[in-house]
This record gives C-alpha cells, structure tokens and sequence, in this order.
C-alpha cells in the first residue's frame, strides 16, 4: 500500500507542493483550514460517540481506546480531500524554504491563515454539536472527560505530549507523500490518527476542538482557563517535534542519498 519511493524524490515533491501552498490568497488559506477543522471535528466526533457508546459495557479507558479508532476518519477526510491543518505545515511549506524558493514571512502566513480557519471551524461546530439533542448524552459525557484530561496536565507532561504529537503529525505528511495511492494514504491516515487519539495527544488543533468540545457541553471541571493555557503549550511542542524530529532529520536522510 505503501511505496518505497526515493526520500530525495519525496523532497524534491514537498518542495513543489510547498509553493503552490504558500501561494494561496487570504481567502484560500482560510477556506482549506476551515475545511481542515470541519474535518478533524468530524473525527472528534466519532471518538466521543463511539467512547461514549462502549462506557456502557466498558472501563472508560478501554472505550477511549476503541473509539480512537473511529477518530482517524477525520484524518482520512483530511487527506484523501486535500484540507490542512496548522501542523501540517511544517514540512512541505520549509521544505520550500530550505530550496530557497520562498521566505519564511510566506510560510508565517499560511501558517496563520490556515490555523484561524482551522480554530474558527472547530469552535463553530463544537458550541453546534453540544447542544441537548444532537449527539448522545454519552458522547458529552465522553467529550468532557476528555476536556478534563487535558486540563489536568501539568505543564512538562502537556509540552512532552505535543512533542510526540508534532512529530506524528509531521510523519503522517510525510508518509502520505510517499504514499503511491489513497488506499495506502487512508491506512496512514487511520494509524496516525488512532495513535494520536489513544493517548490523547496534545495536538494544538485537535486537542482544542476536543476541549472546546467538552466545555461547551459544560458537564465537567474543566475551565476555558484551561484551554487558553494549553494552546501555546501545544503550538510549542508541535514546533519542536515536527521541525527537530521530523523536517530536519528527514533533510539530513535526503542530503546523505548518494548524489
């Protein structure tokens, strides 16, 4: 499913495609994060339903862990439809300016364009779906734990965790690139994102439609105190993993190919 094509062609791809996203006009940006939002809210959405469902019959961690698997449909509609998310963005549009073919103030503006569409379609649909009604009780109930496990974090745990979920963010653009067709892309998608969810990673855009989520529907002790402090924690740690674990050492692999 998977190709075995050449990293430096991998690369020499990224670049091109890097371009053509930080070319985009304002509108553009905001539209594909705005999509992307929609799509990883979907995927929230699964995993809160499917959790929920299971906490019936399951302990609360094994149905968390069975509806993580529902969570990579979101990544598969993020892929396979071409949206984006913030972090998704940190290999392609750098592998572009590593080329020098573009700037850095570029790639400062896809980066802020794409993650305001990004958090304004998540807080839309999130406030939609916790009203009474629209999805199980269960599910809310589930969303809030979630909102809870984040909250709880102290600050070392929560920047280690968005490490770990920067680098599986960026690995899964990778991985979808040198993917050969979207069968192979859908298996990527649904692995990176179940073990994203399963250990509820904090991914600066997922983690804040799963707190939002749970705040909204305003069943737990977590604060929109705790969102606002978590967010730059994530943003930080995705950074660093993406950029150190996976953009630069992915450069040394292509630099070291022979020719």
């Amino acid at each position: 499913m998977v190709s075995s094509r050449d990293p430096a062609d991998i690369w020499h791809e990224s670049v091109d495609e890097g371009e053509r996203r930080v070319s985009r006009s304002v509108a553009g940006l905001l539209a594909t994060g705005i999509v992307g939002g929609i799509d990883v809210m979907l995927g929230i959405v699964g995993l809160t339903v499917v959790s929920g469902a299971f906490e019936a019959v399951l302990p609360e961690e094994s149905a968390h862990v069975l509806g993580s698997l529902a969570f990579g449909i979101g990544f598969v509609l993020l892929i396979v439809g071409r949206s984006e998310l913030f972090t998704e963005n940190f290999l392609v549009p750098i592998t572009t300016v590593i080329s020098t073919r573009r700037g850095l103030l570029s790639v400062s503006r896809l980066w802020a364009g794409t993650l305001l569409g990004n958090l304004l379609a998540l807080m839309v649909l999130a406030a939609l779906l916790s009203r009474a009604g629209l999805v199980p009780s269960s599910a809310l109930d589930s969303a809030s734990s979630l909102a809870e496990t984040f909250a709880q974090r102290d600050f070392v745990s929560a920047l280690f965790s968005a490490i770990v979920a920067g680098t599986l963010m960026t690995l899964l653009t990778w991985v979808a690139h040198a993917a050969d067709s979207d069968i192979g892309r859908i298996a990527v998608a649904f692995i990176i994102g179940f073990l994203l969810a399963a250990p509820s990673l904090n991914h600066a855009v997922v983690s804040v439609g799963e707190m939002a989520f749970g705040l909204f529907a305003n069943r737990g002790s977590a604060e929109w105190i705790d969102l606002v402090q978590n967010f730059p924690v994530a943003v930080l740690g995705n950074l660093i993993g993406g950029m150190a674990l996976v953009t630069a050492t992915r450069l040394i692999q292509v630099r070291g190919e022979p020719g």
